[in-house]
């Protein structure tokens, strides 16, 4: 038989901050024994898992709710993606040693003396239990739920590049007109956020370059993100003005594709032969960056710096991004297959591509 069925709130000793919730019922069964379910609310509870609260749960409901020592505590933990109901018996002890028995979902019910009705009763599902969890979470943390603050410079720079942001549509028109290269660089140095829309994580800390010298040439963008350990993008850009794959049986890539991949080539060869030189002049360039100098045509993120530390190596991603795109599934396999044997970090976008991953309007 069911006695109760309520939200818990239990505290650890000298920490009100942490106090935790979980959900309780009470059963008394045919051998006069009391029985204790303690659920877990996963991302509802405001401290940690019923498992890593287990002691202070149970010290709570003896010392406040009068059960006693002998009542069989049992964990429980509800359905979820991939998960099915979890039950484990608490054994305590006088060592604070505790121990967890996994049991059966029948023998749950034997125990409690049940049927599938109670142990189906979801708590989130459960309008009157769903109340009692968003008081006290309320009572506990009331600022829990409000989203993190803003520096006035982080929401400025963020208007600013909303202001400016060339729209998803001017890029698919130069697709759709099998624009030239010439023409594509032309609107992406107007607006570097387009790379960093895709490739920037965080998404708001990162800083894009143009036209960045690099021996004796120049890659077409460069995109510096990352946490920790720096992830540098290096971006060339060619025209739409072609298939990406030729017509015919081999079905080979555009010569143009060859082109951008020995530019890489050559590129990383250069790179990895001066690998502090270089670490240490996108650090400079990053640096010179967040300081408001505008070199290489600078384009920072709304974050004022990027969450990465110059002492550690960094992470080179190479993206050709160019052509059209005829067969999607074959072009797909076709590009895997292309980036696999190139032996090098290496990653080909058509425009058709490209354009899907945009998230502007």
């Amino acid at each position: 038989m069911k006695i109760n069925d309520f939200i818990l709130r239990y505290s650890f000793a000298n920490n009100y901050n942490k106090d935790g919730i979980c959900r309780i019922r009470t059963f008394v069964n045919s051998h006069s024994k009391i029985l204790v379910l303690i659920t877990d609310l996963d991302t509802k509870n405001t401290s940690a898992s019923v498992t890593n609260s287990i002691e202070a749960i149970c010290k709570t409901l003896i010392e406040k709710y009068r059960m006693t020592e002998t009542s069989i505590f049992i964990e429980h933990y509800e359905p979820s993606i991939g998960r099915n109901h979890i039950f484990d018996i608490i054994k305590l002890n006088k060592e604070n040693n505790t121990e967890w028995e996994s049991i059966t979902y029948e023998r749950v019910l034997e125990l409690l003396e049940c049927d599938d009705n109670e142990i189906g009763d979801m708590t989130l599902k459960n309008i009157e239990l769903l109340e009692e969890i968003e008081q006290l979470r309320t009572l506990i943390a009331p600022h829990s739920e409000l989203p993190d603050q803003l520096e006035s410079q982080y929401i400025l720079r963020q208007f600013e590049i909303e202001k400016n942001m060339i729209s998803k549509n001017s890029l698919y028109e130069l697709i759709t007109k099998n624009s030239t290269e010439t023409e594509f660089l032309n609107l992406l140095k107007n607006d570097l956020s387009f790379f960093a829309e895709i490739y920037a994580s965080p998404n708001d800390s990162y800083v894009c370059f143009s036209e960045f010298p690099i021996n004796n040439g120049f890659v077409d963008f460069m995109l510096l993100t990352g946490m920790s350990r720096m992830d540098v993008f290096l971006i060339e850009v060619k025209g739409a003005d072609f298939n990406l794959l030729n017509k015919g049986n081999y079905k080979k890539f555009n010569y143009k594709i060859d082109t951008a991949a020995n530019q890489i080539r050559d590129r990383l060869r250069y790179i990895h032969e001066n690998i502090t030189s270089f670490r240490n002049l996108v650090h400079d360039c990053r640096e010179k960056a967040f300081n408001r100098d505008k070199l290489f045509n600078a384009f920072i993120g709304p974050e004022q710096d990027t969450l990465v530390d110059k002492n550690k190596d960094i992470n080179i991603h190479n993206i050709v991004i160019g052509g059209r795109t005829q067969n999607d599934l074959e072009e797909s396999y076709k590009r895997h297959n292309f980036e696999s044997t190139f032996n090098l970090p290496f990653k080909l976008e058509s425009w058709d591509t490209f354009y899907r991953k945009l998230r502007r309007k």
